[in-house]
């Protein structure tokens, strides 16, 4: 008997990973096939959904794509999100291996997965237990396979398959773009009906924010994603960061100053601030409700989001990135926005001297008060990175 493994986090399962289960069948023609979500991956951060959730959504992705002739053999296991704790794919080969002793067992694989190789546990157990198939992206040059002693057997599956990620649906998801291409039917359904993947995030900021003001929102997370994954930083932090960076606009203008004394944020200058440009606040008071309203608990996210406005002296590459985005989103129609687009777009570090430029030339040219903060970030910006 032949068994063919099928593991992932599917946080969400895409179109891709099912036509690549589709043409491994259709190779391999297994008796059997088990597609084992994770409960937590080794080589990744945590789900972003439940595990329950994406056992639930691949079993919708399975019947939504696969024709009936070849589901009657394709079981989801829920071997490992049940075990509750991470689980290394020698551990599921094993108990595979125990439950259908002399099984063929084929584990299936992305190239992604497969540039990962060198840090998968145990490879002489897993020559012992499987051989690996492998998928190839459309997009991705052909990966060259582990070869050597001790090390499992690798073979492609025949074709090419879309260049979809399941990080890049999450993305997505943040910035409210279509995704009919990327996820099956049912699963697009569930998810936006449990309004998963920050969904709840985007639909909140669309109630609670002016209209105006979330246009802004969501033009800066997409800005934010687009530099992003032109500069290699990670496009779903960023889109998160650029969705929540206004977030602090909930507040009216009138009650930032007493907000801000309230939670006792460490504003720079606090006090001058109220008094000059209230409004300033709300940078901070947004990083205080991301993380108390909407439940952010990365410190990178909120710290892009507490500086997109003042800027300071010590900024991160995200830090940089969602100020400059918030300068340059497509909903700027003025000229400088263009250039600080442009600049952005081939390096990072010269279009965030260029916002932090034409931010503090705005501001002389029209009489208002500079806060300490923007010339401690021109002075920084000029530095080397």
């Amino acid at each position: 008997m032949r068994i063919l493994v099928y593991g992932g986090s599917f946080d969400p399962p895409h179109r891709a990973h099912m036509l690549m289960l589709d043409a491994a069948i259709r190779t391999l023609r297994p008796d059997r096939v088990r597609v084992v979500p994770a409960y937590r991956s080794p080589l990744k951060p945590g789900a972003n959904a439940s595990g329950e959730r994406r056992l639930r959504l691949t079993e919708l992705a399975v019947r939504d794509c696969l024709p009936a002739a070849r589901r009657r053999i394709v079981k989801v296991d829920p071997f490992e999100v049940r075990r509750g704790r991470t689980t290394y794919t020698w551990e599921t080969l094993r108990h595979l291996n125990r439950k259908h002793p002399g099984a063929e067992l084929v584990f299936l694989i992305g190239s992604d997965a497969l540039a990962d190789f060198g840090s998968w546990k145990r490879p002489g157990e897993l020559a012992r237990l499987c051989r690996f198939a492998v998928g190839r992206r459309a997009a991705a040059p052909a990966p060259a396979l582990p070869k050597g002693p001790g090390l499992p057997r690798f073979t492609f599956i025949p074709g090419r398959f879309p260049d979809l990620s399941s990080t890049d649906a999450r993305r997505r998801c943040l910035t409210g773009e279509d995704l009919s291409h990327a996820l099956p039917r049912r699963v697009l359904k569930h998810v936006r009906r449990h309004s998963l993947y920050g969904l709840d995030l985007y639909d909140r900021l669309a109630r609670e924010l002016g209209p105006e003001r979330f246009e802004h929102t969501v033009s800066v997370a997409r800005q934010a994603a687009v530099l992003a994954i032109r500069h290699g930083l990670d496009a779903e932090r960023a889109a998160l960061a650029g969705l929540l960076h206004d977030c602090g606009r909930c507040i009216p203008i009138g009650k930032m100053a007493d907000y801000a004394r309230r939670r006792r944020l460490r504003v720079p200058y606090r006090e001058e601030t109220a008094r000059q440009k209230p409004l300033l606040l709300h940078a901070h008071i947004g990083s205080d409700l991301a993380r108390r309203r909407f439940g952010v608990s990365d410190p990178e996210v909120l710290s892009a989001i507490r500086n997109h406005a003042l800027g300071s002296a010590r900024m991160s590459a995200l830090d940089r990135l969602i100020y400059t985005a918030d300068a340059c989103s497509a909903d700027r129609d003025f000229p400088q926005a263009r250039l600080i687009r442009r600049a952005a777009l081939a390096d990072l570090a010269e279009g965030y001297r260029e916002a932090v430029r034409r931010k503090i030339e705005h501001i002389l040219e029209t009489g208002r008060w500079l806060h300490p903060s923007g010339a401690l970030a021109w002075n920084a910006a000029l530095s080397p990175s």
